[in-house]
């Protein structure tokens, strides 16, 4: 659950933060990042807006433990005001975020989901940095070198590992897709800072990058044509490459051109590495906690893989990885697939927040790009309550473009809508839905009076089912109610079975309260009034 946004002032003295500069600042045309760690009232806010001390073109966050929050961010842009909101993703082996780029920005507003330790964000700067590449939209030659896009800004910290290329793995960077051509260069130089400087790592993670106008950009440092081990996807870096879609495509499709730019590389470098360019391999995993698989387990995949056929990621997007078939022919054949129409899907419901029990209604439309609607097409309603996308029914537009069902929620879940796409009509997806529960306790004939000294019953039942209620009794002191009884009862299947003994003759008030959880909000039956005797 995403907490309600609060929005604080942040000058240089209200932040009241520690501020680390990292080295690279001296001279104010080299790059330079520096990290900002909120004390602990605004570490744990749900919610902070911060104006950073100096711009930045790129930010992550990392923190202590084991949390795996939601992260949404979005970026103050001088004279185009507040960005929109993005996603970070989280990884729970190394506790931090994917890095994203933002074009140039001086403050940045965070949400998450849950409170975590240690929190600390780190930005790169490298809008000063001069690079010595050739205009990004120049196609000729084909890859921008490191040394083009200002890797001597971004060193490695020792030689590099070469091992095998057996597949390629397909990711996406998660930056902000309104970037223009000439910042392709900035951004990976920011890519790989952010890598080596805040996760640790030795180089840039990716072998190889692209951004949406199809450049490609050389990545980790060792040899393009050669076998060099990344850090781009654990339990299979020694024999995989990875290339990177400079972008977001969570919901948005990778275009044409970066398609064509994925396939002149992988088609290459399969062919360097001796590889076919189609057909399963054999791969053994080296394990990790990022990986799906653990150490020594063989895994057979195609020679074009997404990252989260490996490893606990969405990476690379819904909308990418759903565009790999395609991509895996226009790698085997070196032919583009047959161009196809772009459509539009948009999700409503009626409610957000819903009772347990409650049926939601959930309408949409369907259209092409020039706004004409699409009727007679399938929509698949999908539901995420446990990390996983699944189709909960497919229904089908009217003549209007329009649709309708309904959902009878179990558990708090996101909810999207998927066109499949057709022969001529790419598939897409509509934006993510968080649709909130709230559990109902219902007490089945509640006391509203009783004698001092005994007992009065509590029985209900809570829906969905909870293994444990708090009970909580306050009585009239003074003009005000105070808390003078709390217990945790323990349910069976959901009933809830217990008492309690009121001390005084008085005027109390008892309720039935579930904390929230991961999958429900908090619920209540509200203050029942009692008259003690």
């Amino acid at each position: 659950m995403l907490a309600v946004e609060v929005k604080l002032l942040a000058s240089a003295a209200a932040l009241v933060c520690v501020l680390l500069i990292l080295p690279g600042t001296a001279a104010a045309k080299r790059p330079f990042d520096f990290e900002i760690a909120p004390r602990a009232g605004a570490a744990s806010a749900a919610s902070t807006t911060l104006a950073t001390p100096r711009p930045f073109n790129l930010l992550g966050m990392r923190w202590r433990g084991r949390a795996r929050p939601e992260i949404h961010v979005r970026v103050r842009r001088p004279g185009r005001g507040w960005s929109r909101w993005a996603e970070l993703e989280a990884h729970h082996a190394r506790h931090a975020t994917d890095p994203l780029w933002v074009g140039t920005a001086n403050g940045v507003r965070y949400r998450l989901s849950r409170r975590v330790p240690g929190l600390r964000l780190h930005f790169v700067n490298v809008a000063g940095f001069r690079a010595r590449a050739r205009a990004a939209q120049d196609p000729q030659p084909d890859v921008v070198t490191r040394e083009e896009w200002g890797a001597g800004a971004c060193p490695p910290r020792s030689a590099p590992s070469y091992g095998s290329v057996k597949a390629v793995h397909v990711h996406h960077t998660v930056s902000l897709n309104d970037y223009a051509p000439e910042e392709g260069p900035a951004m990976v130089l920011a890519i790989c800072r952010y890598h080596r400087n805040s996760n640790g790592w030795n180089d840039i993670g990716y072998n190889a990058l692209v951004d949406k106008y199809g450049v490609l950009y050389e990545g980790r440092a060792g040899g393009l044509d050669q076998p060099v081990i990344g850090a781009q996807a654990q339990g299979f870096n020694a024999e995989t490459a990875g290339i990177a879609s400079i972008g977001d495509h969570t919901s948005v499709e990778a275009t044409p051109e970066t398609l064509d730019a994925l396939t002149r590389y992988i088609r290459w470098k399969l062919q360097v590495s001796g590889q076919p360019l189609s057909g399963p391999v054999v791969l053994r995993s080296s394990g990790g906690s990022a990986s799906r698989y653990p150490a020594g387990a063989r895994v057979t995949v195609e020679r074009v893989i997404g990252h989260r056929d490996t490893g606990h990621t969405a990476c690379p997007g819904e909308l990418l990885y759903a565009q790999l078939e395609d991509l895996r022919a226009m790698v085997s054949t070196g032919v583009a697939t047959v161009p196809t129409f772009a459509t539009r899907l948009s999700a409503t419901l009626a409610d957000r927040v819903v009772d347990f029990g409650e049926v939601v209604p959930v309408t949409g439309l369907l259209s092409g790009s020039d706004g004409a609607p699409l009727g007679g097409q399938p929509i698949e309603v999908q539901v995420n309550g446990d990390g996983r996308w699944l189709t909960s029914r497919v229904v089908t537009s009217a003549a209007d473009g329009t649709f309708a069902t309904e959902l009878k929620p179990r558990k708090r879940m996101y909810v999207r809508l998927r066109f499949p796409g057709g022969a001529d009509r790419r598939r897409t997806l509509s934006s993510r839905l968080l649709l909130r529960l709230r559990p109902v306790i219902t007490l089945r004939r509640p006391a509203r009076r009783a004698v001092r000294g005994e007992p009065v019953p509590v029985r209900g039942r809570v829906g969905p089912r909870k293994r444990f209620v708090q009970l909580l009794l306050q009585q009239h002191v003074r003009g005000r109610y105070r808390t003078v009884g709390r217990r945790t009862v323990q349910t069976r299947r959901g009933r809830i079975r217990t008492s309690f003994v009121p001390g005084f003759r008085d005027r109390y008030r008892y309720a039935v309260i579930v904390r929230s959880d991961d999958d429900t909000d908090r619920g209540s039956t509200g203050w029942l009034p009692l008259r003690v005797r």
